[in-house]
């Protein structure tokens, strides 16, 4: 278990996708996304650079997680208005825990070429 820094961060992840990948995977049918992050995508422009942020969101969760976890642990959540968050499947929410976190932040964001994600994983601070 790692401890927390002083800001109570215990680990953190960084991931770059480009948005032709998503589209292809998206094309190919591939089973990357959960249905909810299909329909969030499909509603607004640009569904393409929307799953692109959603898919490095994943892989960054994945990175930062480790042991077994896989990029269908992992789903981004967002109401209407509010920020993004991640819902970890009950084996991804004890790796979680594991790690001395109690939460798992996200952070999107895309353009015309790339989506990125930063994912922190956050406990007490010490």
């Amino acid at each position: 278990m790692a401890p927390a820094d002083a800001d109570g961060v215990v680990a953190s992840a960084l991931a770059l996708v480009d948005v032709a990948e998503a589209e292809r995977l998206l094309a190919a049918g591939t089973a990357v996304w959960s249905p909810g992050e299909l329909a969030y995508a499909r509603a607004r422009s640009d569904p393409g650079r929307r799953l692109a942020a959603r898919l490095a969101a994943k892989r960054a969760a994945c990175r930062v997680l480790g042991d077994g976890v896989a990029e269908a642990d992992v789903e981004v959540v967002r109401g209407d208005y509010g920020p993004p968050a991640l819902r970890l499947s009950p084996p991804a929410r004890a790796r979680l825990l594991a790690l001395g976190a109690s939460e798992a932040l996200v952070s999107l964001t895309h353009e015309r070429r790339q989506a990125a994600a930063l994912v922190v994983l956050v406990g007490k601070a010490e």
